[in-house]
């Protein structure tokens, strides 16, 4: 069953007290009727707050969940707290009974409805469970967790690729524990990290005295994932000679340990991923090519943090309830969210994780704000906003429609002095009226004033004395 529930607070006065806070949302969700369900306040004292920043979320019947957070946003942004619902909301949305409608009402009658307009979409094509340590809401997470959803449902080889940080390893186990054979191992293996020298014996295993040290017997990684599946992350650093080796296994089902001669038969799911871009690496003969379409069958493609830029707010949230302390309630400043937007995020989402980490470690207040942001983040993203700066200039501004003008004005991203459009308004109207007296009329300005302005901006000389 969908709970759909709106708070409504029409009260009279502009502003509620702390207890007056409670008391509404304790009466109309009747909490002791919930279980599972912890509501906190983020104020910073128990004193009068703006009664239009009051909004309600209540999830049902999660146990899993460590914080649930009243959002109380002390700057009146309406927008802002309308986006962190939306975001919080989303980070649980394939829980079965969630709170989807959420209303703040103010004493003047504004009113956002944060209704999550494709959630119907999104709750009919839901990712299983089991992809719920992948945190992602935006277009393209869900039609990967979409495809990951499908693909566990065979035992068909897995390619994931994506640059590092992504989460390719969280989709790997995802598909595991989406398929038949959850009950069974998920083993994960880092190609890069093991030596070329050791790789055979760590994936297949080796007997006693097969090499100088193997003083025993030991079952390699394959037959460790009997029945189960085996995640090859960094395949694209596998030797060549282990490459067919594991094409054999791809094929035959089977392979035998180092120094042994006993061929031991396995049903393994292989999942394979990889940064690098395999199609290259098999032209210049560093990668199998028929290993490659062995391991290709089901291709998986993770963008990068910076492509799905809107799943931010989500795994910010996702991080803050991670690595805060308890009985703190962190939040981070609009300013702070916004860097957060247009940074490239080059190590994706782990690079995120790392940032958050340190922030909360080092900061003591509820709030974080731009001057804990590490340096290197906000450098970039100032170099960036200088070099995407627009601004209007006298040739594209003069000559254009209204309708250009106004499109110009909402894409402005540099304020410049009021003289400067004053100049370019009166001049583009000189321009085409021809006269002080015919542009005056349609700017609203005298003859005399007009006149002077012409003379101060230097444009007299635009007038023709005439109307064209």
């Amino acid at each position: 069953m969908r709970i759909v529930r709106e708070i409504k607070i029409n009260n009279g006065n502009k502003y509620l007290n702390f207890e007056a806070i409670v008391s509404i949302i304790r009466n109309f969700f009747a909490l002791e009727d919930i279980y599972n369900v912890k509501i906190l306040l983020d104020i910073k004292e128990k004193g009068e707050i703006p009664a239009t920043i009051i909004l309600g979320y209540i999830l049902l019947n999660i146990s899993e969940v460590r914080t649930l957070t009243l959002i109380l946003d002390g700057n009146n942004d309406l927008e802002l707290v309308a986006k962190n619902v939306e975001a919080l909301l989303a980070s649980y949305i394939n829980e079965d009974n969630i709170l989807n409608n959420i209303n703040i009402y103010n004493t003047y009658g504004m009113v956002i409805n944060n209704k999550l307009n494709d959630n119907k979409v999104i709750v009919q094509n839901k990712p299983d469970k089991a992809f719920n340590k992948f945190i992602g809401r935006s277009n393209k997470i869900l039609d990967i967790l979409n495809l990951a959803t499908k693909s566990a449902k065979s035992s068909a080889t897995v390619l994931i690729r994506g640059e590092s940080g992504t989460g390719k390893e969280l989709i790997a186990e995802g598909i595991h524990n989406a398929s038949e054979r959850k009950k069974g191992p998920f083993i994960r293996v880092n190609c890069a990290a093991i030596p070329e020298n050791l790789i055979e014996s760590e994936l297949f295993g080796h007997e006693k005295g097969s090499f100088t040290g193997a003083i025993k017997r030991k079952l390699g990684k394959f037959e460790l994932s009997n029945d189960g599946t085996i995640f090859l992350d960094e395949i694209g650093e596998m030797d060549k000679n282990t490459q067919a080796k594991i094409l054999r296994v791809l094929q035959y089902k089977e392979f035998q340990r180092v120094g042994g001669e006993e061929t031991i038969k396995v049903d393994v799911r292989v999942i394979a991923a990889t940064h690098r871009n395999l199609e290259e690496m098999v032209k210049s003969g560093e990668f199998r090519e028929d290993l490659y379409y062995r391991l290709n069958v089901i291709p998986i493609l993770i963008p990068s943090l910076k492509d799905r830029s809107e799943d931010i707010p989500l795994l910010v949230n996702h991080f803050i309830n991670k690595f805060q302390k308890s009985g703190e309630y962190k939040q981070f400043s609009k300013d702070v969210m916004n860097i957060f937007m247009s940074y490239s995020w080059k190590g994706n989402v782990r690079e995120l994780e790392n940032v958050i980490e340190r922030i909360l470690a080092l900061n003591e207040g509820d709030v974080i704000n731009i001057k804990e942001i590490p340096s290197y983040i906000k450098e970039e993203t100032q170099k960036e906003n200088k070099s995407n700066i627009k601004i209007f200039t006298e040739n594209n501004f003069i000559g254009a429609s209204k309708n250009e003008v106004l499109n110009m004005i909402q894409d402005l991203d540099e304020v410049l002095p009021m003289k400067t459009y004053e100049k370019m308004i009166i001049e583009k109207a000189l321009r085409k009226y021809g006269s002080f007296n015919a542009a005056g009329k349609i700017l609203g300005l005298n003859h005399k004033t007009i006149a002077a302005k012409a003379k101060e901006f230097g444009i007299e000389k635009t007038v023709n004395w005439r109307r064209k």
